[in-house]
Parts: C-alpha cells; sequence; structure tokens
C-alpha cells in the first residue's frame, strides 16, 4: 500500500512538469476561426514581430551609411548666399587716373543708402584620398550584411519560440486528454471498490477506498494544470502572432506526432551551420568591416588631393565695380575659376587614438568568432544529442506504456471479476501515467530539439527566409 502511494506522488511530479512546459506568453482572445500548422503560423509571426521590424531599420539605417559612403566619392557643392545694407562707395575717372575710388561714406561715418547681395558657391571634388573613401565604401557595404544577418539571427530566434509554443500546446493538450481519460477509469474503479466495501467482500478495504479517492483527485488536480498549460501556450500563440481581439483560432494537428527525420553525421552540421549560422555571417562581414576602418583610419593621415571650381559674385545697388584686377570690392564683383589644392590635417595624437581604436574595434571580433568557433558547434552538439537521446525515447517509452496499458486492462478485468486487489489496480494506474506521459515527452522533445537543430545550425534561415 504505501509503494502504491509513493508511486502515486511520483505521478504527480512527472504529470506537473508538462503542464507548465508548454506556457510562456500573454494576450486575447476570439471571433474568425483560424486553423494554423506550424509553419503557417511561424510565417505569420515573422510579418508582425516588432524586434523583426526594429532589425529591418537597423538594416535600412546601414543603407543609408552606405549611401553616404557612396557619394564621398562624387563632387560636393557648397553655396552661400547672402544679403545686407551696402555703404555708397563710387568709383571715378579723373583723366590722369584710372580707377580712383572717391566716396562721400566713411568706415567710421558710413552712409548707408542701397544694399547689396553676395553668392559663394564652391564645387569640390576629390581626386585622391590614399585609399580613405574605398575603405569607408567596403566598411558600409559589409556593415549592411551584417545588419542583414542580424535579420536572419532575429527570425530564426522568432521561429523557434513559435515552435516552442506550438508544440508546447499540443503537449498540453495531449495530457490533458489523457488524464480526462485517466479520471474516468479511476472513477469507475472507485466505484467497484466502494461496492465491495459496501458488500464486506476481502477484495477491497477502507484503506484501498481512500487511495483510489485520492489518486483520483490529484489526477483531476494535474489535468486542471494540464489544461492551464494549454491555455497559456494558448495565449502565447496569440501574442507571438498579433492575433486581433475576438479572433479565434485552432491547431491543424490534433496531437503531438513525432517528426520523421534522417539523422546525419555531427560533423555535417557543423559545416552548415559555420556557412548558414547567422553568428557566423556577422562576425565575417564584421571582421573585414573593421579591417576596412582600419585602413580608413590610416589614410586620414595622409593629404586629400581635389579640384575644385570656384565662383564669388556679389552685386549693390549703390556701388561701382573696379576694372583694376588689384582691387576687390566685397560688395561689387565678379570672381571665379578652377584650382587644385590638396587638404592636409594634422594633430597631435588625436588620429594615432583613432587607428588604435579601430585596430582593438577588429581584434575584439576577432576574439568573438574565436568564441563562436567553439561554442557554437557545442551548441550543435548538445541539440545533436537531445534528437538522438528523443528518437530513443520515443521507441522505449512506447514500449513501456503500451506493456504497462496490457498491464492496466488485466489489473482492471480481475479486479472486476473480483479476483485481483486495488494495489495491483493502482500499481498499474501509476506505472501506465508514467510511461504515457514519458511518451509524450519525449515526442515533445523530440520536436524541441529538432527545432533547436535546426535553429543551432542556421538551417532556419533557408527554412523561413525573412528577407526577400
Amino acid at each position: 500500500m504505501a509503494a502504491s502511494i509513493a508511486s502515486g506522488v511520483c505521478l504527480l511530479l512527472i504529470l506537473f512538469a508538462p503542464a507548465w512546459a508548454a506556457a510562456q506568453g500573454q494576450p486575447p482572445g476570439g471571433q474568425k476561426k483560424l486553423v494554423l500548422k506550424v509553419e503557417e503560423a511561424v510565417k505569420r509571426a515573422l510579418k508582425v514581430n516588432d524586434e523583426l521590424k526594429e532589425a529591418f531599420a537597423g538594416v535600412d539605417v546601414s543603407r543609408g551609411k552606405q549611401a553616404q559612403a557612396e557619394g564621398a566619392k562624387w563632387a560636393q557643392l557648397e553655396a552661400n548666399i547672402f544679403a545686407g545694407p551696402s555703404p555708397v562707395s563710387e568709383l571715378t575717372k579723373d583723366g590722369s587716373t584710372d580707377g580712383t575710388i572717391q566716396s562721400s561714406s566713411r568706415v567710421d561715418d558710413p552712409v548707408i543708402n542701397g544694399v547689396f547681395g553676395r553668392a559663394q558657391i564652391l564645387l569640390v571634388q576629390p581626386l585622391y584620398t590614399f585609399g580613405k573613401i574605398t575603405a569607408f565604401r567596403e566598411a558600409a557595404g559589409l556593415g549592411v550584411q551584417v545588419s542583414e544577418a542580424g535579420v536572419d539571427k532575429k527570425a530564426s530566434e522568432v521561429v523557434l519560440q513559435v515552435q516552442q509554443f506550438y508544440y508546447g500546446a499540443l503537449l498540453a493538450g495531449d495530457v490533458s486528454g489523457f488524464l480526462d481519460g485517466l479520471r474516468e477509469e479511476l472513477e469507475r474503479a472507485l466505484r467497484k471498490a466502494e461496492r465491495q466495501v459496501e458488500a464486506g467482500s476481502p477484495a477491497a478495504t477502507v484503506s484501498d477506498v481512500y487511495q483510489l479517492r485520492a489518486f483520483l483527485a490529484q489526477a483531476q488536480t494535474k489535468m486542471a494544470e494540464a489544461e492551464t498549460g494549454r491555455k497559456l501556450a494558448r495565449d502565447a500563440i496569440r501574442a507571438a502572432l498579433k492575433l486581433e481581439q475576438g479572433v479565434d483560432f485552432e491547431l491543424a494537428d490534433k496531437a503531438l506526432e513525432p517528426a520523421k527525420v534522417d539523422i546525419k553525421a555531427f560533423e555535417a552540421y557543423v559545416q552548415t551551420a559555420r556557412e548558414l549560422r547567422p553568428e557566423f555571417v556577422q562576425l565575417r562581414h564584421g571582421i573585414k568591416a573593421r579591417e576596412a576602418l582600419v585602413q580608413a583610419a590610416v589614410a586620414d593621415q595622409y593629404p586629400i588631393v581635389y579640384a575644385a571650381a570656384v565662383a564669388d559674385i556679389a552685386q549693390s545697388t549703390n556701388r561701382d565695380e573696379s576694372e583694376l584686377p588689384i582691387i576687390t570690392d566685397p560688395l561689387q564683383h565678379s570672381q571665379g575659376g578652377v584650382i587644385l589644392g590638396l587638404r592636409w590635417h594634422f594633430d597631435f595624437g588625436i588620429t594615432r587614438g583613432r587607428i588604435d581604436e579601430a585596430r582593438a574595434e577588429q581584434t575584439k571580433l576577432i576574439h568573438k568568432q574565436d568564441f563562436a568557433d567553439v561554442g557554437i558547434p557545442l551548441q550543435v552538439r548538445k541539440a545533436y544529442l537531445d534528437l538522438e537521446n528523443a528518437q530513443q525515447a520515443i521507441v522505449t517509452t512506447e514500449q513501456a506504456y503500451r506493456n504497462a496499458r496490457r498491464w492496466l486492462v488485466s489489473a482492471a478485468a480481475n479486479f472486476d471479476l473480483g479476483i485481483g486487489d486495488v494495489r495491483e489496480l493502482t500499481d498499474a494506474f501509476v506505472s501506465y501515467s508514467l510511461f504515457r506521459v514519458d511518451n509524450f515527452r519525449a515526442i515533445y522533445n523530440q520536436r524541441i530539439a529538432l527545432a533547436n537543430l535546426t535553429f543551432a545550425t542556421g538551417e532556419t534561415v533557408r527554412e523561413f527566409p525573412a528577407r526577400p
């Protein structure tokens, strides 16, 4: 008797785990009916996920930086146009002197009776920058690829999360349905035991009745917990898919079924991860981008050779224009031309500090890549072993629960005929419950292990592409 009660306590622990394993999430309820396969749920989540939209915005930011870097190779136009009051200044000719300035206005006593307008225009075309512009363009292009890999990374996380919610809801539903069937069998056995006790039959005792009642109460409690887990998992799906208030949905799959999978060699999965995993893609492009930024910082030590076209035009209402090139009136003139120039910036330590900073940032990514070279294969290894274990567990737990079911049928038949006792019946109930729930969990674990392996290898990017 004590052994049966102890087994019942174990059953409580086993049944409790799957009830909450499915849960996570929040949100709202029903009206239009949607029937969702896991693939459809994933695709919808990818369309509405806010973090994924943020990642796409990050790509746009990187493309904006790329446009700036690409534009640096072209000529840049700067115009400065302004106007203001103009002091009078007249240019007269007296026969002996051509271009003598005569004016009734003085600096300390100006006579302002007009206005002026002036336009300064500078068109500069970089000719040679010692590789600075080329390096910035390369870094910006690689930055776009890093951001796009960031989208893939976030999309892979969303896919894995939705799969966990979906299969978790199925697990909780299976456990809830199983417990409901178990409850009916327990109620029937309890009624039989109560009749035997009332009739004074030695096949059942008052203690047996109490034990069956306690066992039935446990099953009812765990059934309620499993149903709560199912509802929470459905709420998590609703939140992930942003289903509107009042939109009802159901899962296309009515029960958990093992996935058909042909497990490849472990090394093949690691190789796939090195090619596809978004983190590896980000690191490869990121290290190259940082290298380009180092080159740009080094090039900043050298001058920029450029050609420029300049124009400076000023006109006023009360000033004459001088014809002498030695005299330039800032408020009345027309000048322009084409020049070749050299712009060189000097400082004492700032540029060197920028070079050191750029190299340190590149070194950080190199070390992060070294960590990923170890960590990601380990993550793949764990998912790989979990999948192998789950595959084996499905087979062994199925054998176990089928045999336990036969035992339960035999014990129940003996109990009905009055040749069996409650102790054997409850032991059979406990064994059957444990092994059946273990089988549900093994199937769930296989589905999740496969999802984790797909995530760890980067195959999710191929199966559910988030980018066009």
